[in-house]
């Protein structure tokens, strides 16, 4: 999919666009509020095999009425690219009938996958089914994680969404498209979220290339 875009490694310019990160763990969200100061929300369709974020389709439909752009991410528990093929078919299910501004992101945290040396087998698994149903994929995990435990390969493929809080600039290596930069406070959510950065503007790519329900 980055066939469609040109990427940049962005080391110290401004970035684009400002957006959240959330799950259920911000319960409510005064989405109208957030849509005064935040372009674009990354919500958590779910994780592991078919459980749904409690949070999603309020945060989806809420979201999406206010004018934030969105994008989703579903977070692996994966074992082997078998289990994340599973996953890859549960985030799909979790997707239809809707549209997304932005990518579908794999989140990929858990030690238990670094350490059995699988990341970059799964993320592979993951991705190239949701390309195959037509939507564009990401990564998303730590500088850290994505410097040591994925092969170029795949961070070349599909867009990258670095963690790295409290830094001038991600130790990341690679190019990225979003950067979570730290976790602070938001207009409209009462507890603390994730922070954002976006460097490309991906809603024309979906609409032009028919992508994430468009």
């Amino acid at each position: 999919m980055k066939a469609y875009l040109i990427f940049f490694l962005f080391i110290g310019i401004s970035c684009a666009f400002t957006g959240i990160d959330v799950s259920t763990y911000q319960n409510y969200i005064t989405w109208p509020t957030v849509a005064q100061y935040k372009h674009f929300a990354i919500i958590r369709a779910g994780y592991g095999f078919g459980h749904i974020d409690d949070y999603y389709q309020t945060n989806y439909q809420n979201a999406k009425a206010a004018g934030v752009k969105v994008g989703a991410y579903w977070y692996s528990y994966a074992s082997s690219t078998s289990d994340a093929v599973q996953e890859a078919n549960y985030c799909i299910q979790a997707l239809k009938g809707k549209q997304f501004e932005w990518p579908i992101y794999y989140d990929i945290e858990e030690k238990s996958i670094f350490n059995a040396g699988i990341a970059s087998a799964i993320a592979k698994a993951f991705c190239e089914v949701l390309e195959a149903n037509k939507y564009y994929c990401g990564i998303y995990s730590s500088a850290s994680a994505l410097n040591s435990y994925f092969d170029s390969y795949v961070k070349e493929k599909f867009t990258i969404w670095v963690a790295h809080w409290d830094a001038d600039v991600p130790a990341y290596k690679g190019a990225y498209g979003v950067w979570q930069y730290k976790v602070g406070y938001a207009e409209g959510i009462s507890g603390q979220v994730d922070l954002d950065y976006g460097y490309i503007d991906f809603e024309p790519v979906m609409k032009e290339h028919h992508l994430n329900g468009y």
